[in-house]
């Protein structure tokens, strides 16, 4: 069993990874950290984490601790990566990786020296249909992809976050929301070659919470995304368009069911049935997180290679930058 170290404990640690961690019999938390004293004991209340502390390197000190998990705000990242990456711990850190470019160039360089392994949190990746979905369509039951419509849209209200770190740029929704659609696409369909459109607007915050993103894929596949903070009730559908079908699924509320047509036929494909799978949500057990962990274990005990490469990450971040300049010259 491998014990984690958990740094920063406000919602997406409370409501989805301690959650998960439950689930996974091969982690257990050992410690959690956060500078915020209140966080701190409202978390270890709620796991078996034995020792919190309120600075980041009394945790990097502690021979027990074998993985850091990083659920800061995005501008630590880089830092708390390679200083966890230096005191010898493997590293989940939630997306993005880096701020910028030569952040996470910076981390791959110490990823190398040290040989030890770093995944950024695509959780989405990991949700039952999606995986489904992935392997028939490249499998070719719809046909050649030539189309993929994205939609994540979020209720900030409901979530509320415990800190502000999406209100303090312009454009934060991009580093917020941008990374899941980004590795979807490009575990589906390639890397991003073209961004063909970028729109955002204000709705509900002084910032932009609204954006729509068409992109043009290496392997010729348009992409249409959009991406929303104030959404009432959150949602994660997803379409694949291909030439002689289509899929389509809702990553957030329905993990286990997508739907398949073709000109003949439509199809509701059910991996789990039964109350559980609504209880689970309810109770915010996404099994995406769960997934994200166990391929970590695997990938740390040498049992499968990373599904999320640190280039990959690193051309994701390119494209999020290029997104963030075209957004400042349109003055969206």
């Amino acid at each position: 069993m491998l014990q984690l170290g958990i740094v920063g404990c406000g919602t997406v640690t409370r409501m989805f990874h301690l959650k998960a961690i439950e689930e996974v019999k091969e982690f257990a938390i050992a410690a959690l950290v956060d500078r915020d004293r209140g966080r701190l004991e409202g978390a270890l209340r709620s796991c078996r984490a034995w020792r919190g502390y309120e600075n980041y390197m009394d945790l990097l000190s502690n021979p027990e601790v074998h993985v850091v998990v990083i659920n800061t705000p995005p501008r630590y990242h880089e830092e708390m990566t390679i200083q966890a990456l230096r005191a010898g711990k493997h590293v989940l850190c939630e997306k993005p990786l880096a701020t910028s470019l030569e952040g996470a160039l910076n981390i791959k360089l110490v990823r190398d020296e040290t040989s030890l392994v770093v995944l950024p949190v695509h959780n989405y990746s990991f949700t039952p249909c999606w995986e489904l979905a992935k392997g028939l369509s490249h499998d070719g039951k719809i046909g050649d992809v030539e189309k993929v419509q994205l939609r994540f849209e979020n209720n900030l209200r409901l979530y509320r976050p415990k800190t502000g770190f999406r209100f303090e740029k312009e454009y934060g929704i991009i580093e917020d929301l941008l990374p899941h659609l980004l590795h979807l696409t490009h575990e589906l369909a390639g890397r991003v070659k073209e961004i063909e459109e970028v729109d955002g607007w204000r709705e509900s915050y002084n910032v932009v919470d609204n954006m729509r993103l068409i992109f043009r894929t290496e392997m010729g596949v348009r992409v249409e995304c959009f991406m929303s903070w104030t959404r009432l009730i959150p949602q994660f559908k997803v379409g694949i368009i291909g030439s002689k079908g289509v899929i389509k699924a809702e990553l957030f509320r329905a993990p286990y069911n997508l739907i398949l047509e073709s000109e003949k036929n439509k199809k509701k494909i059910c991996m789990r049935r039964g109350l559980g799978q609504y209880l689970d949500l309810l109770r915010m057990r996404h099994p995406s997180f769960v997934g994200q962990y166990l391929h970590l274990y695997k990938v740390i005990m040498g049992e499968e290679e990373p599904r999320i490469d640190l280039d990959d990450e690193i051309e994701m971040i390119k494209i999020m930058k290029k997104i963030e300049d075209i957004s400042k010259e349109n003055k969206l």
